[in-house]
């Protein structure tokens, strides 16, 4: 017979009353309490029933396993090195019961119950666990993250009627244990089901190919910190977007938007206080998913929704556009060489990332709407520090010079007709080359390689030029530290460029160019005195077309050139001088941009690696440099900053370089926003908010948020209603809380929860984890 309102109640009450009688062995959960009736508000449900199975379980899913149309729960039962199904049997008859005279197991469920408890080894502590159709068959299959090592992703193809294939497994050495690493979905557009696995410092991600086979995992970097991922259509384009979590972090949330070609744009990064519970779900049927969040501190609740809105006035004719970052993979060296350089000749910038432990060099390639094609590599190499690019004409591609220490050499390559970076050419001259910059040692002529190299403990500048004719110049014997870094900048404001070497904690060194000579070298204690990074640009500070030479200071830029006094000797002629934004300030590096209403010198922005900002400093109409906005950065590991041109060929943008990731500010344009709707605050006395799921639960087409509230027990049900307000609906106490000896489970509770229809009647019901069962409400 099918199931009836006896072994119901039998499930909800009697197990518990039995336990209650071992309370000194083995101490049981309080039992559960019944959810309210009917009400005008429409929320209403029976029961609950409840189905004991072990304190360990987690990660409930539900899917119909067996294709017979109902609805089936799935649940990590680590405590016995399995996963538990509970197969719905409702409305079927009850199963054979046990022989007379034998006893129930304390945990079996009687023949008559709703579920049928099967299940499939797994013989890994589980994590993370899913339920989706992985092989476009139809079939919900089982996969899952587990332990002990190797850590592996593990998935069971469902081959129906309950039978299970052998288990695929991938091998993810880092993986993090946490239930909120491992999802499933669309993440390049072709309408398959992919799946993501969080590793401590990037993404696993199998994509499913056409025959419906995963290969091995790519690996997709990210910035800073990430303990939960999610995928889910957050600007409403009919994609699938990346969702990144740091619920500790300053700024917690970040996406990753797929775009129309099938590819994961940049981080989008988003401030806002530390977050104890997320969840996004498509709320109101617009087919884009609202973000849901739970303040760490206060416990508040908030629904918001991703919305594209204008760049805010910056200055002059510049506005606050978006910030994003595209993260690169880790890397164990101090320096990897990156740099946004026009490689293939249409007037747009590229971005090129050297891989320093693979031998590989990344393309990104930017597109006419300044999106960035996905990421090519090619073979090159090993350990690249530095990327020079010579400038190019259009329609022709440029020169690529790379810096290996590691293989003490300078290679030159280009970019192909087809679309490939050539294996790089080695340049024959002799020594380790420690430094390189590439630049027009005068207006007119074609680009120029300067090299700093060590030819048997003696540096030498070697120089290659537009003819690609080498030649070389012996510098100073007491030449003997390596430098950081050398810059083409016209330091004496002659008209023609000269080599500034940079070397830590020592003077700085000048190369002056002199016509049909070699280069006058010129040794000169910085304004400030030598620091342990020093860097240098230039810029036009005073409005007279020329650019000076800009040196940093911890907190300040000083803006100098090179003179000659009146007995012939060389020094710093210090023009003016840009500070931080404060005495902390420590300024890593700077860039200019020309074109600001009103102001003939160019505006500055100083990357303040203390304050963790992009300072904009501009010359006023009484010549003083002044701080006209701090921005805050959510990302702020850069070690450079360079103009750079993003759908321009002008640059348009502040774009930030650094070993971990390549982010830049546009300075025009729109910005993606996270717009609150609204805010509840449980009205439970002493409540605390913890977690969310989503799901409609009084039949009215739109989703209901389910808050899963952890200090009193309860469950507290909001309604989302069509004015984007968030309405209170039912709430009630799972169980009351009550002191046990020996108790088994000390944390959250409840602390799972899913919206499914649980006995075919067309209506969504909830169940929960609580201690160790799982418990149903049946919609009224």
């Amino acid at each position: 017979m099918g199931l009836t309102q006896t072994s119901a109640r039998w499930i909800a009450i009697s197990s518990c009353s039995f336990l209650s009688m071992t309370a000194f062995a083995a101490s049981p959960p309080p039992a559960p309490k019944p959810a309210p009736p009917a009400s005008a508000n429409a929320f209403g449900f029976t029961g609950p029933e409840a189905f004991p199975l072990d304190h360990s379980i987690a990660s409930l899913c539900s899917a119909d396993l067996d294709g017979d149309g109902l609805i089936d729960l799935v649940v990590a039962n680590n405590e016995n090195a399995k996963i538990t199904l509970l197969m719905n049997r409702t409305g079927k008859p009850a199963v054979e019961k046990p022989a007379q005279g034998v006893k129930r197991e304390v945990n079996e469920l009687p023949p008559d119950a709703r579920f049928k408890v099967e299940s499939l080894a797994s013989e890994k502590r589980i994590s993370a666990l899913i339920v989706a159709d992985l092989n476009g068959d139809g079939l919900p299959d089982i996969a899952y993250v587990g332990e002990p090592k190797p850590i592996e992703f593990v998935i069971h193809f469902n081959q129906g009627k309950l039978a299970w294939s052998a288990p695929k497994r991938w091998r993810i050495d880092d993986a993090q244990l946490t239930g909120e690493g491992l999802v499933a979905g669309d993440l390049n557009g072709d309408g398959l089901m992919d799946v993501a696995i969080l590793a401590e410092n990037h993404i696993a991600v199998l994509t499913q190919n056409a025959d419906h086979a995963f290969g091995e995992p790519e690996k997709i970097p990210f910035t800073g910190t990430v303990k939960s991922i999610d995928i889910r259509d957050l600007d409403g384009d009919g994609r699938q977007d990346l969702i990144l979590l740091n619920s500790e972090g300053a700024n917690p949330i970040r996406f990753r938007l797929q775009n129309k070609a099938g590819q994961l744009g940049p981080e989008l990064h988003f401030s806002g206080l530390p977050i104890r519970g997320f969840h996004a779900e498509d709320l109101d049927g617009d087919g884009k998913s609202e973000v849901i969040s739970i303040a760490m501190t206060s416990g508040r609740a908030t629904v918001a929704s991703l919305r594209s809105k204008p760049a805010s006035p910056l200055t002059g004719d510049l506005g606050q556009g978006q910030f994003q970052v595209i993260p690169l993979a880790k890397t164990s060296k101090p320096r990897r060489g990156v740099v946004w350089a026009d490689i293939d000749g249409d007037q747009l910038a590229d971005l090129l990332v050297a891989q320093p432990e693979t031998g590989q060099i990344a393309l990104y390639r930017q597109e006419k709407d300044g999106g960035l094609n996905s990421v090519r590599t090619f073979p090159s190499l090993a350990g690249i520090t530095e990327i020079a690019v010579s400038a190019t004409t259009p329609g022709k591609s440029a020169e690529i010079f790379l810096l290996s220490p590691d293989e003490r050499q300078i290679g030159i390559t280009t970019l192909n007709a087809q679309g490939r970076i050539a294996f790089p050419t080695p340049l024959p001259f002799e020594g380790k080359p420690l430094a390189l910059a590439v630049g027009s040692l005068k207006a007119g002529l074609g680009s120029t390689l300067a090299v700093i190299v060590d030819v048997d403990d003696r540096r030498e500048l070697v120089l290659r030029g537009p003819d690609g004719k080498i030649k070389s110049q012996k510098l100073s014997a007491q030449f003997k530290t390596n430098p950081s870094g050398i810059q083409m900048i016209d330091v004496n404001q002659d008209g023609l460029m000269d080599i500034v070497v940079l070397i830590p904690y020592e003077k700085l060194k000048i190369l002056v160019q002199v016509p049909g000579k070699d280069f006058e070298e010129v040794d000169l204690a910085a304004p400030g005195g030598g620091s342990e990074r020093p860097w240098a640009t230039a810029a036009d500070v005073d409005g007279d077309g020329v650019p000076e030479l800009l040196l940093a200071q911890k907190n300040f830029l000083r803006a100098v050139t090179l003179t000659k006094n009146a007995a012939g000797a060389w020094g710093l002629d210090v023009k003016d001088q840009i500070n931080g934004a404060s005495a902390e300030s420590r300024i890593v590096g700077c860039a200019s941009l020309r074109g600001t209403k009103g102001s003939s010198a160019d505006s500055l922005f100083l990357m303040d690696a203390e304050r963790k900002s992009l300072t904009l400093s501009e010359r006023g109409s009484n010549g003083v440099w002044q701080i006209t906005r701090n921005i805050p950065l959510p990302f702020s590991d850069f070690q450079e900053l360079q103009s750079v041109g993003i759908a321009a060929a002008r640059p348009n943008s502040i774009a930030c370089l650094g070993s971990a990731g390549v982010g830049w500010l546009a300075l025009s344009g729109s910005v993606w926003e996270l717009s609150e709707l609204d805010g509840y605050e449980t009205p439970i006395k002493d409540g605390r908010l913890n977690d969310a799921i989503c799901g409609d639960l009084n039949h009215d087409g739109r989703k209901d948020i389910i808050f899963l509230e952890t200090q009193k027990n309860h469950i507290d049900i909001v309604s989302f209603s069509t004015s984007n307000r968030l309405v209170p609906g039912a709430r009630w106490q799972v169980f009351e809380e009550r002191t046990f000896r020996s108790r088994r489970s000390d944390g959250a509770e409840p602390r799972e929860a899913l919206v499914a229809d649980l006995n075919g009647d067309g209506k969504n019901d909830l169940a929960i984890i609580v201690h160790d069962r799982v418990l149903v409400y049946l919609q009224q």
